[in-house]
Formats: structure tokens, sequence, C-alpha cells
């Protein structure tokens, strides 16, 4: 099974035209993942660190596998929980915005990645761990390439909460009692969704981060958009 699975696809995006389903898909990790839980998918792309991998890695079968990651360095608060017991989590949205400044290059390698893929042998799936923050800011960078409004990107971003904020509930009052609340409500924000998150990545990437600082070019983006739309 595939935790926080979903199809981008029938997303209203540029031209009065909408994404084509079985085309873009995003996730948690695959570590868990049937065989009939990847039909249809010829491309994952894997955005966790090299540790994250090693502890859990992913069940692709015959799908190609592609190791991307956002950042190598465990950051507290978005991918491993004892990094964060030993340093406390920042701020979620000050994380969002040092990723969209720091991580430009694996970033572009991603979103790359995404348009390039061949999507006449399948669609691609992204995931990293919790199918969140390295996930929801490829997600909203690719649906903002595609023409869809930001108003529909955060939608499907804060979609994540459906399946993580019981799980986050549920961690804040354990570890209430075992850690104590200033380090129970710090876990309670790294693992929902949360618009100020986005909201943060979105002011970080400034007037035009796509084409000025990942250099995605219009040709480049009119040839993905060809591909993806209908």
């Amino acid at each position: 099974m595939i935790s926080n699975l979903r199809d981008l696809g029938g997303t209203p995006a540029a031209g009065n035209k909408t994404i084509r389903k079985g085309m873009l898909i995003r996730s948690a990790d695959l570590s868990n993942a049937e065989r009939e839980d990847l039909q249809g998918i010829s491309a994952v792309i894997d955005l966790r660190t090299t540790m994250e991998t090693e502890e859990h890695p992913d069940r692709v079968y015959d799908a190609q596998l592609l190791h991307l990651p956002i950042f190598e360095q465990i950051t507290a608060g978005i991918s491993h929980e004892e990094e964060a017991e030993r340093s406390m989590i920042p701020g979620m949205a000050g994380l969002y915005a040092h990723l969209i400044r720091t991580c430009t290059e694996a970033i572009r390698n991603v979103v790359t990645a995404v348009m390039e893929h061949d999507y006449s042998t399948g669609a691609v799936l992204w995931h990293c761990t919790e199918g969140k923050d390295r996930s929801g800011i490829t997600a909203a960078l690719v649906l903002e390439m595609l023409g869809v409004s930001r108003e529909k990107i955060m939608k499907d971003y804060m979609l994540t909460n459906v399946i993580n904020l019981p799980k986050a509930e549920q961690s804040r009052e354990l570890l209430t009692k075992t850690h104590g609340e200033e380090f129970a409500q710090s876990m309670y924000q790294a693992i929902i969704a949360d618009e100020s998150y986005l909201n943060a990545a979105w002011e970080a990437m400034g007037p035009d981060y796509i084409r000025d600082s990942l250099n995605i070019s219009d040709d480049m983006i009119e040839k993905f958009r060809e591909k993806i739309l209908e």
C-alpha cells in the first residue's frame, strides 16, 4: 500500500485544458508498495536522502527508479525524527523558504526529470517520506508550469491533511506525555500541511523562480504542456 497517493490528473490548467489522468502521481514513500500499486507507473523519483532510502528502500518492481534527493543532509522536521529530538524542529515555513533558496540545482534536476519523462511508457511518480514537503514543493512547481492557479495548487497541497492530520494529533498526544508540550507541538507542525508553509516557499521564489532560478525556458514549458494537457 502507498500512503498519501494521488493522481494530479483532472486539474484545470492553462488554455482551458486539464491535466491528463495517469501522468503525474505524487505520494509518500514506496517501502510498502505492492506491484499492483504501481500499475501504469514507469518511473519513480525518490526525493529522500540516502539515509532515508537505506532505512526504508522503495519497492518499484518494473518501474525505473531515479534517486534525486532535494537535499542530502538530514534536515530536522521533514525527514528524520531522531534528529528532531536533538535539535528541535525549526519553523516549517522557514524550512520551506530555506529549501527554495538553497536547493535550486536539486529542485531543477527533479523538475526537468518530470518534464523529460517519456509518458508513452506510463506515468511518473515522485515522493519523499510523508509525501508532503519535498513532494509538495515539486508538485507546486510542476502544476505552476502547467498553468494551474495557485488556489488549486494550494488545494492539492492541503489534501495531505486527510492522511496526516489524524496522525499528527495522535503523535502530539503521545509526545506530550513523553517529551513535553513544546516538542509535541513542533512534531505536530512538522507532520501537518499548513498554508503558511507553501506560501513561504512562494514568497522565497520571487516573481519568476521557474525561469530565472531554475532556468526552465518557455519552450521547455510549452513542450511539457503538449505532453500533459488535454
